[in-house]
């Protein structure tokens, strides 16, 4: 059960990193993400780091509130066009990120640490495989119905087909 071990991983893996994230730094992991893809992409729409982020409208909205809050984080919208929202590292931001960066990199060393280097590349191209599995499925599924969590997460005989 891939999907199982993975979330195994990373539920003991992301609780490090949470205590890490909010007791040393004071961020959410959520928005440790959003600080470290920002520092990688430089300014960025919104929407775009939401898709790189692998997080829907509103979960980046949040952060990307909390993260300007903090002054880590600078939003500017193009003239003519206030919707437009360009996200931008602060200097407290990148300040912040100058000590988050090498204890996050100690911590993904330590996890790698079994593995020799022919084991991580392979691991590396693994991974970017089954991501590309799981997005080619995703896009397979839209279709299929979802339950309605409301009413204990089943759909009716009608809905069913039965």
């Amino acid at each position: 059960m891939l999907l199982y071990r993975l979330n195994g991983i990373r539920a003991v893996g992301g609780g490090i990193v949470l205590r890490l994230c909010e007791g040393r730094f004071g961020v959410t992991r959520r928005e440790w993400v959003v600080l470290a893809l920002l520092h990688a992409s430089g300014p960025v729409h919104s929407s775009a780091l939401a898709e790189k982020a692998n997080l829907d409208r509103s979960a980046m909205s949040k952060a990307i509130v909390s993260l300007v809050r903090k002054d880590l984080v600078a939003r500017a919208s193009r003239r003519g066009d206030r919707r437009y929202i360009e996200l931008s590292m602060t200097e407290a931001g990148m300040a912040l990120l100058e000590r988050m960066i090498p204890v996050m990199e100690d911590l993904n060393a330590r996890i790698l640490a079994d593995l020799d280097d022919r084991e991580i590349v392979a691991l590396d191209g693994l991974l970017d495989r089954l991501q590309a599995s799981v997005h080619a499925l995703e896009r397979e599924s839209a279709p299929w119905p979802a339950a309605d969590r409301r009413r204990g997460g089943r759909l009716d005989s009608a809905e069913r087909g039965s």
